[in-house]
């Protein structure tokens, strides 16, 4: 069986929605790690949760700015792995 090659240049998508949802998903991240650093204060995993919190950022931001496909299934697929790894 053969198949096509598959050519997938990998770039940033920016215009105006990308943009609205830049600032949406950057604020709404802002705004949970600045609520976290109090609510996790005493908790023993603190530095887990940060770092899977900015992993779940890091993909939103991703899955927001991907410019094809491929792109996007990473992104989609780092948020639904940071989600679980958050609950």
């Amino acid at each position: 069986i053969q198949s096509g090659g598959i050519d997938a240049s990998w770039a940033l998508r920016i215009d105006t929605l990308t943009v609205v949802m830049l600032v949406v998903v950057n604020t709404v991240s802002a705004l949970v790690h600045i609520y976290s650093i109090g609510y996790m204060h005493h908790d023993p995993n603190r530095p887990r949760f940060f770092a899977y919190l900015s992993l779940f950022t890091f993909a939103m931001l991703m899955l927001v700015t991907a410019d094809n496909l491929i792109q996007m299934f990473f992104g989609w697929e780092g948020v639904g792995l940071a989600s679980y790894l958050l609950i």
